[in-house]
């Protein structure tokens, strides 16, 4: 990391969120502009991130922003906390505060840094991984293992549990109908397993600010739906077919299904990830997907892998929902429907995409 790819984000992602965060675009403005007489913290950030790369450029910022937030939301913050609106700030020009708290931040925020990623948990996005659900297994009422990678502290994996507004249509714009049931998944899941390189335990109060931490500080209506899910997992959690996290990279992750996720004859397996492989170089998603042929082909047809990404290589567009299956231990992919990060609605690509044949 160098502090002139650091200044270029500051400024690109200052754009992107002018009309969906004032705050942060103010806050960002404010850094790039205190960022041009060279201060003490460009020097902090370039120490804490020196043996680390950025797959994707905006990571830096966002992941800069969460770690202020953390700090307002910890307590150790007080004039940001006073500015955020998830602290009971007003929210709007920051007013020197944002610059001021990285000229002096704590050693502690530096760690905070060093090791964190910016991680979502935005539960909307199981509606993703429930439409395929209904359409692979519902038909056949079959009971299905759920394993999320790259799952952060597991939200989406008590999806099924939350409510979900969202509507469909088809590319044309007319309603669509969605594969009947999908909202209410009627057959048992039988196990509920995340997949990441850092999972994030949510009974952990420093692990639950940071999930926190990672939603805008003015974006209220997630940060509500965000708490609610945290309830429900929680509640879940001491289930005996509840949630539960593992740490596993997308690397190990095949093997991890091979090991641990072996082919049932009266039971299907449903893989998914969101806002995740896009952090993968290209080798490292071709080896994903090249494993994942191999861990889905011994359950034939009963094992789907769900991705509700962007596509790859793309700066900016919706999030498309794809769904992989192994036949002959070859990965046969399926684009269904596309979507923003937080699927409010979704465009179908066929008349009928839910056929998976």
């Amino acid at each position: 990391m160098d502090p002139t790819s650091l200044v270029q984000e500051l400024a690109r992602q200052g754009a992107y969120c002018e009309g969906r965060s004032p705050l942060y675009a103010a806050v960002l403005r404010e850094l790039g502009a205190d960022a041009a007489s060279g201060p003490a913290w460009l020097g902090c950030i370039e120490e804490a991130w020196r043996d680390r790369t950025f797959a994707v450029g905006w990571e830096m910022a966002h992941l800069l922003l969460a770690g202020m937030h953390f700090s307002a939301l910890a307590g150790e913050a007080e004039d940001l906390a006073a500015i955020y609106p998830s602290c009971g700030g007003p929210g709007g020009d920051p007013r020197g505060a944002a610059a001021a708290y990285l000229r002096r931040a704590p050693a502690a925020f530096w760690r905070r840094l060093r090791h964190g990623r910016v991680q979502t948990n935005e539960v909307d996005r199981s509606v993703a991984w429930m439409l395929a659900a209904a359409a692979a297994f519902g038909p056949r009422g079959l009971p299905f293992h759920l394993v999320e990678m790259g799952a952060s502290a597991g939200l989406n994996l008590v999806g099924d549990h939350l409510p979900h507004a969202c509507r469909f249509t088809s590319d044309d714009g007319a309603p669509a109908e969605p594969p009947a049931g999908w909202d209410r998944i009627p057959h048992p899941i039988l196990t509920r397993t995340g997949l990441d390189l850092l999972p994030r335990r949510l009974a952990e109060a420093e692990d639950r600010l940071w999930v926190k931490a990672c939603v805008w500080a003015d974006d209220l209506q997630r940060l509500e739906r965000l708490d609610r899910a945290t309830e429900v997992f929680l509640r879940m959690e001491r289930m005996d077919s509840g949630p539960h996290l593992e740490q596993c990279s997308f690397t190990d992750a095949p093997g991890w299904l091979l090991e641990n996720r072996p082919h049932e004859d009266a039971a299907g397996l449903l893989v998914f990830n969101s806002i995740a492989t896009i952090y993968l170089g290209e080798d490292d998603y071709r080896a994903l997907q090249r494993g994942m042929a191999r861990a889905l082909a011994p359950w034939q047809d009963r094992a789907i892998w769900v991705e509700y990404e962007r596509a790859r290589g793309a700066a900016g567009g919706p999030l498309e929902l794809t769904i992989h299956r192994s036949i002959k231990g070859e990965l046969r992919t399926h684009g269904v429907a596309s979507g923003a990060p937080r699927p409010t609605a979704m465009r179908f690509h066929e008349v009928t995409p839910w056929q998976l044949n």
